[in-house]
């Protein structure tokens, strides 16, 4: 029957310039013989530059009228994209069924021009030398929704205080130069307010890959609010020195922090109050003073050297303008000294304490105090001292100057031993000192106690003292040291063991740090009786009383050992430790064994270890428990039974003898 051939459809489309679309889901194939498509062809009419185009995974552009084929498997890969400009064209496909070619199918496709974008940016403010970036002002707009890829800046203010664009790469790009940046660099694109106040130009444009926006022009304004600064009238005592930044109240609407200061002193008699900064020591009257703002804790007014007011002057500069001048009037008045006092006071020994919350001041005017000064009348080296940040033990017989505002900066140690000392504090209200006012200061400390209950260890049973200690101390300190002193003098009486003494001897002291109690054990005696044993504690001051307690080590029961009647071929070898059984009332591990061969014969068995191969019968042949498993028997050379013996140590006692036959049998 004769084939026929396949037949392909495709619609007409639009495509957005430069948009790729996949050709597959656009043609209709059909075959009404059921045949499947074997591969296509197609065919691009257009042959402007910037027309349409097909890309296959083997060519990103086929030329135009060129014959493209394609497997059907690879449909999938084969995609149009518009072209660059608006326009129409006739491409074509046609499909292979594997014996015959379809018909060329043509479709038009047509290609929709760009439509330019749209940038603007509103009349914006900026206050005077801050900065902003241009992003955050900008609205994009494409027709198309093409994103920008970059975009055009101008500025057209001149004056060398006006407002600038800042890149990355430039940190002042000149008036009047067109600076473009990259869409994703846009971030990177930083507006400074200008320096001055004033109005200028700028203008800015996008490109969407295709096509440039209009400029847009808009006004950018440098703004600024002048700050304001204000004292309010004041008192100070005669002489007394006053640091005027205590009394200045600033603002600035924008936010803006004073750059610098004026002040001004209209006082003019000998005797008024006047200004002092480090560069000149006495201001004169009707003189500006200019004090950078960094440098404004350093202007101190002193109060004039008689009673009396003047007016004096203040005002501050934000960087860009002077706040108006404001007046206040310093008002020089008499001192009265003020008073400190601290009660008596208790410590315990080596406790650390602020005396900020013992001290108590006041002065009559209600001036603040601005500076202390302690003394130690404590001579001892294990007396109470004064500790300060630059100071960790201030001798005793010195005077101790601690500002006010460093107050909660100075301790007090007790005495490393009980005991009193005779301390002194006095204040300064910036004019006068106060009377030194006595205090005594008691070093106290109560002792800690110790204790360990009576206990029982079976023969040689090593225990932890840790386990068996308890300590307590009122003052909440914590334990540093103990001593054990052992009572016992008999040579198998129990004793005390550590690291560095494997056996302490009775009748000595025996130091033990608190951090290492858990590293002293005590040895059950290896017989039976009692020893009386000692404790005491230390709290890094005082010891407690010894605390005694009986230990009683009990009577040791010698362990068994048996080995039951055994029958060996002739040569044929048993391993002991497979045979033995062994059992220890108090549970005390075997520590050594014994064996015994009492068969004489030539040929009879015998026992065979690692450091002799045949043990001569009659011999008592000791092995370390831990040896066991090297003893051996051997059946003898020829039949017939013979007695063997074994018996056990628990590192105290051994065990009786025990016999058990040994049969050697064909």
């Amino acid at each position: 029957m004769a084939n026929t051939a396949p037949v392909v459809t495709i619609g007409n489309h639009s495509l957005l310039y430069n948009q790729w679309q996949k050709i597959q889901p656009w043609l209709t194939y059909a075959d009404s013989d059921g045949n499947p498509a074997q591969k296509f062809q197609f065919w691009d009419g257009g042959t402007a530059a910037n027309s349409a185009y097909f890309w296959t995974s083997t060519n990103d552009h086929w030329a135009a009228n060129t014959t493209i084929e394609v497997s059907a498997s690879d449909l999938s890969d084969v995609w149009v994209r518009a072209g660059a400009v608006g326009g129409t064209e006739t491409l074509w496909v046609r499909a292979f069924d594997g014996t015959d070619w379809g018909n060329w199918t043509s479709f038009t496709l047509t290609t929709i021009p760009n439509t330019v974008p749209v940038v603007t940016v509103p009349d914006v403010q900026l206050h005077t030398n801050t900065w902003t970036q241009a992003q955050n002002w900008l609205t994009y707009s494409d027709a198309n929704g093409d994103a920008a890829t970059k975009y055009q800046f101008w500025d057209a203010g001149t004056a060398a205080t006006s407002a600038y664009f800042w890149t990355s790469t430039n940190d002042h790009w000149a008036a009047n130069t067109t600076i473009e940046v990259s869409a994703a660099d846009l971030a990177d694109v930083w507006i400074k307010g200008g320096s001055t106040t004033g109005s200028e130009t700028m203008w800015v444009r996008a490109f969407d890959g295709t096509n440039w926006s209009n400029w847009d022009s808009f006004t950018l304004t440098s703004t600024n609010t002048p700050p304001v600064v204000t004292a309010s009238d004041h008192s100070m005592h005669v002489d007394q020195w006053i640091t005027v930044s205590n009394w200045l109240s600033y603002s600035d609407a924008n936010g803006d922090p004073a750059t610098k200061y004026q002040f001004f002193d209209a006082g003019t008699a000998a005797t008024s109050a006047y200004f002092w900064t480090p560069d000149n020591s006495h201001w004169a009257a009707s003189t500006t003073i200019d004090v950078s703002a960094a440098d404004l804790a350093n202007v101190w007014i002193h109060g004039g050297s008689t009673t009396g007011s003047e007016t004096m002057w203040v005002r501050a500069f934000d960087g860009t303008e002077w706040s108006a001048w404001d007046t206040f009037a310093v008002t020089s008045t008499p001192n009265t000294a003020p008073v400190a006092t601290i009660n008596d006071q208790s410590l315990h020994v080596n406790q650390w304490t602020k005396p900020q919350g013992w001290l108590t001041t006041s002065d009559a005017e209600g001036d603040a105090i601005t500076k202390y000064q302690f003394w130690d009348g404590g001579t001892g080296a294990t007396s109470a001292y004064f500790w300060t940040p630059d100071n960790s033990h201030w001798a005793s017989g010195t005077a101790i100057d601690v500002s006010a505002s460093d107050l909660a900066n100075l301790w007090i140690r007790g005495g490393s031993t009980t005991g009193t000392d005779t301390m002194y504090v006095r204040a300064f209200d910036g004019t006068a000192w106060s009377s030194w006012d006595s205090f005594t200061l008691t070093s106290t400390n109560a002792t800690p106690s110790a204790a360990i209950s009576d206990h029982s260890l079976n023969a040689a049973q090593w225990a932890q003292l840790v386990n068996w200690t308890s300590a307590s101390d009122a003052d909440g300190d914590a334990i540093t040291q103990y001593q054990f002193w052992d009572g016992g003098t008999a040579a198998n009486s129990a004793y005390f063991w550590t690291p560095d003494n494997s056996h302490w001897a009775a009748g000595t002291a025996i130091d033990v740090s608190a951090s290492d109690l858990a590293n002293i054990w005590v040895r059950g005696g290896t017989a039976g009786g009692t020893d009386t044993m000692y404790v005491r504690a230390f709290d890094g001051t005082s010891w407690s009383a010894w605390d005694s307690f009986v230990l009683t080590s009990l009577p040791n029961h010698a362990p068994s050992a048996s080995i039951s009647d055994q029958t060996l071929h002739v040569n044929e070898w048993s391993q002991i430790s497979n045979l033995l059984s062994y059992s220890d009332t108090d549970g005390n591990a075997a520590t050594g064994y014994q064996f015994w061969d009492g068969g004489t014969g030539a040929s009879s068995g015998y026992f065979w270890t690692s450091t002799n191969s045949h043990w001569a019968a009659g011999t008592a042949i000791d092995v370390s428990a831990a040896d066991i498993n090297d003893v051996w028997m051997r059946g003898g050379a020829s039949t017939g039974t013979e007695t063997m013996y074994v018996r056990a140590f628990d590192g105290i006692d051994w065990s009786a003898w025990h016999a058990f036959a040994l049969s050697t049998i064909v």
